[in-house]
């Protein structure tokens, strides 16, 4: 646990040519030190080679397979909680059409960072949602998802003397 902002969007960060500046800190409190940076990577990280420069930057060292396992899950914890509070949020209690279309992930992304979509209207919220909620379908049915857990199980295991988690079936069968 490391302290967090919490709240970390576009309009949060500011860059005054020189530093980086994070305003807006009341939703700060301690939280999982991977939770931040995978928020800002929905901004900025957009391909394996920027992911390790960036966990590079943030650890001082290479990350490793346990961390970028660590990051990809807090990614993926990030996509299900935004998926559901943003539904939440942009239904004003009306029944959500399941099968509407959604952006690419990496394109809405890019769009918000650009100033180009405002998330104030239910609409944008719900298209929100359903970016989330795709990106991470995807990416459970990805190698990426189950060499992850797999990562993250088998570190906790050897760190507590407990077995590796049964339901996890990786790509070896473990």
């Amino acid at each position: 646990m490391v302290s967090s902002h919490n709240d970390l969007k576009p309009e949060n960060i500011l860059f005054d040519k020189d530093r980086v500046w994070l305003v807006d800190w009341e939703a700060a409190f301690l939280n999982d030190r991977y939770a931040d940076l995978a928020v800002v990577a929905s901004f900025v990280v957009t391909n394996d080679a920027e992911e390790e420069a960036y966990l590079r930057r943030y650890f001082g060292e290479a990350a490793g397979e346990y961390r970028h396992a660590r990051f990809y899950l807090m990614r993926q914890i990030l996509h299900m909680g935004y998926a559901a509070v943003f539904m939440l949020l942009g239904s004003g209690g009306k029944a959500i059409e399941p099968n509407a279309k959604a952006p690419g992930f990496r394109d809405f992304h890019n769009r918000i960072w650009a100033g180009e979509v405002s998330l104030i209207a239910d609409e944008a919220k719900l298209q929100y949602a359903r970016v989330h909620m795709n990106q991470i379908l995807q990416n459970m049915r990805a190698v990426r998802f189950q060499d992850a857990l797999r990562t993250v199980s088998d570190r906790h295991a050897t760190i507590t003397g407990a077995k590796a988690c049964p339901g996890i079936v990786t790509r070896q069968g473990h």
